[in-house]
């Protein structure tokens, strides 16, 4: 695991209960004794966190050793090679050893006059890895955040032609110091993202990117404008070349031909990064254009080894007319092989280090769930069982499949991680990313009913594990946890520590949570949540406040005011109104109309039942953009 803070929350408002039930187990192991789940899981952790398997670092003849035993479950169990040459193997390269910038890495900057600025490699900039093992060249375009956000309505990139140009780029986003801010304010949205800032460049097919620290961290926290390490960002190379460089830098540019933009009518002249900031936070108007005159070239090049590895996944079709939607069951099988890179115990370089609860527990509840799913009836939907390597790497499996998957992800509903859940205490289980989908809580809820586990509930998903870059593509996820002990990443960890009977307590869990989703009648339903655990869900507006004073026991949802010139307004709603149904849905209290609301998208014409007075009267409601 790459281990980050989780952060707790309170509890969603709405608490909404699963729509199945838990389905028995069925096939040969219902006829298991507990003793023999326990043996059975245990032998898988106790393998994959044998020293033979040399810590299952990527580079080591232990992680195929690995995939064996994994592939061995996938086909004894009858899972569909998940891939389409008919392999269950999804290859890609990570890089390995120490990454070294070789002396021919470059950055240079030409003004219109044919004048050269020469950078000086670990002073004015730093080559990045997580770019491009390569050369660029063209003109400078100034791309402010780089963001492109429908959502958000906010677009640097519109009518602006970047393809084969170097662009300046700001780290972050703006309005990070104003709560209520746009792009989630002090907390972070996806649009800070590094992936996706390098996504959007490559896909408007820019030459290259200087990458500059945000002025606000700079100017207003006080932090100092450093530049990151050449790994510091991962090491997948995304194919376009990608220099970190220095505030002094970018400003010398800014005084040398300031930025132009026109905003209520008044011509507004920026001529430093923290002019920019300013007026990008103030008007939240993009800055974007061309540095007329200016031309770029990068060069970075780095000296590493790399090596491949796979991604191991294994389909269970699901039958029904739900049967063209996915849930994908994941943990990694990669650890730190012999230390070194990654390892919390730096005098212990050449130890072997076994990994048993990181993340041999989670390997084995992934095989342990493909022996349950796959015996009895086919699921409503499909399950994919994904076994990623490059986990500790940076997420990188994750991220190759969901950059490169197997089935549309806009067509998966869920994913659920394991990772580390072998140190079971207190006999609590942590369930991360519990408000990425509205309907979670009820499932949890539900799962904590039927087991003798205690729950603990964390609303945000940024633990550091393979769920996250799926969160990033707007799926639901649930990351299953038990906690870090003084072992992790260490050689110390092995699997004498594991609580063995506890896994399988984790595994039977959420095996109650898994078969709950794959039978909800719709698809959970994501929700954008910040790094404090509050949920961000927007809904498309009708314009209405309720009445939350008004007499619980009374059905329905009255009205204390009608927004002026909103759908509901212009549907004919009043004050004092009590909404009792929409379309056939009936609405009992505010959480109701939410959970319709939820459902709803822009444009949707509503039919709403409303008692007025004594009169039960229809009306109808075009739902507006969410505000």
């Amino acid at each position: 695991m790459n281990l980050h803070r989780a952060l707790t929350a309170p509890a969603l408002t709405i608490t909404i209960l699963a729509a199945a039930t838990f389905v028995p187990e069925s096939g040969s192991r219902a006829a298991d004794t507990r003793e023999q789940i326990v043996e059975r899981v245990g032998e898988d952790i106790r393998y994959f966190a044998s020293d033979e398997l040399e810590g299952r670092g990527v580079e080591t003849k232990g992680i195929r050793l690995a995939a064996d035993r994994i592939l061995e479950v996938y086909r004894k169990h009858g899972l569909k090679p998940g891939m389409p040459d008919g392999t269950y193997q999804q290859p890609f390269d990570i890089t390995v050893g120490k990454t070294d910038v070789t002396a021919d890495t470059n950055v240079v900057l030409t003004d219109a006059e044919g004048k050269t600025i020469q950078l000086k490699v670990g002073t004015d900039f730093q080559a990045i890895r997580r770019g491009h093992n390569g050369q660029g060249t063209g003109g400078l375009v100034f791309i402010g955040y780089g963001i492109s956000s429908e959502e958000d309505k906010y677009d640097e990139y519109a009518n602006l032609d970047v393809a084969g140009k170097i662009l300046v780029m700001i780290r972050r986003e703006p309005q990070q110091g104003k709560k209520g801010g746009a792009f989630q304010g002090p907390t972070i949205s996806k649009n800070a993202y590094i992936d996706r800032k390098i996504s959007l460049a490559t896909q408007h097919k820019a030459a290259g990117i200087l990458f500059v620290n945000d002025p606000f961290s700079v100017w207003s926290l006080g932090e100092a404008d450093e530049l990151s390490p050449p790994t510091g960002f991962g090491t997948a190379d995304s194919g376009i070349p990608f220099a970190h460089v220095r505030q002094a830098v970018i400003n010398d540019l800014l005084k040398a031909s300031p930025l132009k933009t026109k905003h209520a009518g008044e011509i507004h002249t920026l001529s430093s990064l923290k002019e920019v900031g300013d007026f990008i936070d103030e008007t939240l108007q993009p800055v974007s254009q061309t540095m007329t005159g200016w031309t770029g070239e990068i060069i970075t090049r780095f000296d590493s080894n790399s090596v491949t590895t796979d991604n191991l996944i294994g389909v269970l079709e699901g039958e029904g007319p739900l049967a063209n939607e996915t849930l994908v069951v994941g943990g990694h099988y990669d650890h730190l092989g012999y230390g070194g890179y990654g390892s919390r115990a730096a005098d212990r370089e050449g130890e072997i280090h076994n990994g048993a609860d990181d993340n041999a527990t989670g390997t084995a509840a992934v095989l342990e769930l493909v022996r349950r799913l796959t015996e009895g009836p086919k699921p409503q939907r499909r399950i994919v069982f994904i076994c990623f390597s490059g986990e500790e790497r940076g997420l990188l499996g994750s991220t190759h499949y969901v950059n490169n998957p197997v089935f549309p992800l806009e067509k998966t509903i869920t994913m659920l991680n394991y990772d580390m859940i072998g140190t079971l205490r207190n006999n609590r289980v942590e369930v991360n990313g519990v408000s990425t989908a509205a309907e979670f809580r009820g499932i949890v809820d539900a799962a904590d009913v039927a087991s003798p586990l205690e729950t603990k509930i964390v609303d945000s998903p940024f633990g550091g594990s393979d769920h996250l870059p799926f969160f990033r593509k707007n799926i639901p996820v649930m990351f299953c946890f038990t906690g870090v002990t003084s072992r992790y990443h260490t050689p110390d960890d092995d699997y004498s520590t594991i609580n063995v009977s506890g896994v399988v307590d984790v595994i039977d869990f959420s095996e109650h949570m898994l078969r709950d989703i794959v039978a909800m009648p719709t698809p959970p339903q994501f929700q954008r949540v910040a790094r404090n655990g509050r949920a961000i869900v927007k809904v498309p507006f009708l314009g209405v406040v309720p009445d939350l004073s008004a007499d619980a026991e009374e059905v329905g949802v009255p009205l204390q005011s009608i927004r002026p010139d909103s759908p509901a307004k212009k549907a004919g709603l009043q004050v004092g109104d009590t909404i009792v149904k929409a379309n056939d849905s009936p609405i009992d209290e505010y959480s109701d109309l939410i959970q319709f609301m939820r459902r709803s998208k822009t444009g949707d014409e509503v039919k709403l039942s409303v008692q007025r007075n004594s009169e039960l009267i229809e009306l109808k409601a075009t739902l507006g953009a969410p505000r």
